[in-house]
Parts: C-alpha cells; sequence; structure tokens
C-alpha cells in the first residue's frame, strides 16, 4: 500500500519529468525513405515504467458457472462452498516507448 509520502513522492517525480519532456526532450529526426520528418521526445525512449498486482492462484467456479443440465429424476448433486485460495503471486509488468518488456 503507497502511504502519502510515496504518492506525494510520484506526483513530484512526474511533474520533473514532464516539464524535461516539455523543454528538453524533442529533436526532428527522419522517419523514413520518404523523407518524413517528426518530432520525437529522446526523453520517453529512455523512460521505463511498471505495475504490479496480486493474483490468486485459483479462483473457484460461480454457482451460474457449475450448473449442469439434469433429467428429472436424477439426484441433486450438494455443492459445497469454495472459497479462493489462500495463496496468491505478485505479477509484475514493465513497458517502455517500444512496448513490454519481457524480463527485467
Amino acid at each position: 500500500m503507497l502511504t502519502d509520502e510515496h504518492k506525494r513522492q510520484r506526483v513530484e517525480i512526474s511533474q520533473i519529468l514532464l516539464h524535461r519532456c516539455q523543454h528538453e526532450g524533442d529533436e526532428t529526426v527522419d522517419m523514413g525513405p520518404v523523407g518524413d520528418y517528426r518530432a520525437r521526445n529522446k526523453l520517453l525512449e529512455h523512460l521505463i515504467t511498471g505495475d504490479e498486482t496480486c493474483l490468486h492462484l485459483s479462483t473457484p467456479e460461480t454457482k451460474r458457472d457449475s450448473m449442469t443440465w439434469k433429467h428429472p429424476p436424477s439426484p441433486i448433486t450438494k455443492k459445497f462452498k469454495v472459497q479462493q485460495s489462500g495463496t496468491k503471486v505478485m505479477a509484475t509488468v514493465f513497458w517502455d516507448s517500444r512496448g513490454m518488456i519481457p524480463n527485467i
């Protein structure tokens, strides 16, 4: 969980990077054989960002998912209450200006 100090630091760093992008990073680059020139921000090519989330290792079916068709004389199957797995894994993803980075 992010503390107020962590949130403040993220805002401060984001403002610094935004200022640098707006004032330092632009250059004109030939983007192809037809002479297409576009402004490119060099600073953005060096930034890496990421995200993380906790995932349960197993998620039980809902009652609706576990429903099955039965003939009227068939016995009713008992359903037990199932809970999510207590075991979790942390999933992290990182990417840069070109896309997702497979391994960091």
